[in-house]
This record gives C-alpha cells, structure tokens and sequence, in this order.
C-alpha cells in the first residue's frame, strides 16, 4: 500500500509515519519502504522514530522515551524507488535500464565519435578536445567528461523534466 503525507513541518511528517509504522504488519520479516531526499534525513528520521516505536513510558529515564528501536526499514532514494515500482510493473531488471547514467555513456560515446563534425555537438566537442591532449588519458578524459553530461540529464530529469 502506498500512502503519501504532506506538510511544511517535519515533525508532524514524523509524528504520521510513526503511526503507520506502530501497527505490527503481516509479514514481520517484510522490510517497511519509506522515501527520503538525503541520507541525513534518513538518519534524522531513523532517529526520531527510534523514540517512539518500541520506546515505553515505564523505565527508569524520566518519560521512558530513550528505550525505542528503529528497525526492519529500507530508506531508498524516491528515484530508486520509482525507478523499481515501474520495473516490477513492466517486468524488467531495474539494473538493466538503459537510462541510467553509468549505462548512458557508453551510448553518448558512440554517438560523439560518429558526429563530431556535428555543428550541435561543437562545444561539447571542443570542451572535451581542450581537456584532452591525447594518448589513452584521452579516452579516460572522454568517458568522465561524458559520465559527467550524462548526470546533468539525470538530475536534469529528476528536479527540472520540463527541460528534457
């Protein structure tokens, strides 16, 4: 089941999650999914639930509040997890999408050799000509060049789809 909650305040996210996440599911071995943006907020929230799910108000501290267990969760990008929600539908290995940005170089690489005298793809070429002065350092320089364009699109694709 998918559920999505909004808010401008952070607290009040956490508060809802912790509901969800205090009734005991089916399946006790089923990882819970939640999204974040950062790495911090997973450990922010990993955290804050840790307080609250499995914490009790007996106990020796004062409001018994320090005893909780945050567990049994995986906290994947939104991207990877949208990236696997749609492979599951279609079917396919997420793994082998051709879109990703390790596996779209290799493609823009063939394309660059193929039209380098493409009038749209001179600066490109000319920034890459320029930082290559030859040799095998040349291919090396060619791949992380083109491993970098082929992030742009990526991030491209996630905060800003209107310019792809």
């Amino acid at each position: 089941m998918l559920v999505v909650h909004r808010s401008e305040r952070a607290d009040r996210l956490v508060e809802a999650l912790g509901d969800l996440l205090a009734v005991a599911p089916a399946d006790p071995f089923e990882a819970e999914v939640v999204a974040v943006p950062t790495r911090g907020v997973e450990r922010w929230l990993t955290q804050r639930l840790s307080h609250r799910l499995g914490a009790s108000d007996e106990g020796g501290d004062e409001g018994g509040d320090e005893g909780g267990v945050c567990a049994n969760l995986r906290f994947p990008f939104p991207g990877a997890l949208v990236r696997q929600a749609v492979a599951s539908a279609c079917d396919l290995d997420p793994y082998d999408d051709p879109w990703l940005p390790e596996r779209a170089v290799w493609p823009l690489l063939d394309l660059l050799d193929e039209r380098r005298d493409d009038p749209g793809l001179a600066v490109l070429v000319g920034h890459l000509r320029a930082t290559t002065p030859g040799g095998d350092a040349d291919q090396l320089r060619r791949f992380s060049g083109l491993r970098r364009a082929a992030d742009r699109f990526d991030h491209y694709g996630v905060h800003r789809p209107e310019m792809i």
